[in-house]
């Protein structure tokens, strides 16, 4: 789902449809900063009913997950300050540390230039078993029927190929050991 698919009439419908969609990412984030599942549940649902109440500050077309981890980011700070007799695995500095040091999310468009780009610098053979298998949907054997190869070439050319585009991708957005 993107954000153009979606209504524009109220902002409140746009950011808690973009907000289903990233909940994971939203969750994981706020698990990362507080290792405490209850209340990392507890601030998850914080960071939602912010969202909600905030929704006309959100701009269609910006990133909302970066938006939304940053309401994230200052549930967490909160819910430290306000517990202040039960201490926080993190300090507010290694909080801001940690978060400062996650990769932006990229946008969908950005994945999808990166990954065109890197599909062009296949071989055109390899490009060509990619667009039957990907793009017209065939099975590895038909493939290989069409090329004149054996099927495990093709699930050979296919494996190394998708290894090669994660590789490609990972570089192209600046993703440090997504390759690995």
């Amino acid at each position: 789902m993107s954000e153009s698919d979606l209504p524009p009439e109220d902002p409140r419908d746009l950011v808690n449809a973009l907000f289903v969609q990233f909940s994971p990412e939203v969750r994981g984030f706020i698990l990362a900063l507080m290792p405490d599942l209850s209340k990392a549940d507890d601030i998850f649902q914080e960071t939602f009913l912010t969202i909600t109440r905030k929704a006309k500050d959100f701009r269609p077309g910006s990133n909302f997950l970066a938006w939304a981890c940053t309401i994230a980011r200052l549930k967490v700070l909160e819910a430290g300050r306000r517990r202040q007799g039960t201490p926080h695995p993190f300090s507010e500095e290694v909080i801001e540390s940690l978060c400062a040091a996650m990769p932006e999310p990229e946008s969908e468009d950005e994945k999808l230039r990166a990954l065109d780009e890197c599909l062009e610098e296949l071989h055109p053979h390899t490009r060509r078993a990619m667009e039957l298998r990907y793009e017209q949907g065939h099975k590895p054997g038909e493939i290989a029927q069409r090329l004149g190869w054996t099927a495990e070439s093709v699930y050979v050319v296919l494996s190394r190929a998708r290894a090669a585009l994660r590789e490609c991708v990972s570089r192209k957005l600046g993703i440090e050991g997504a390759g690995a």
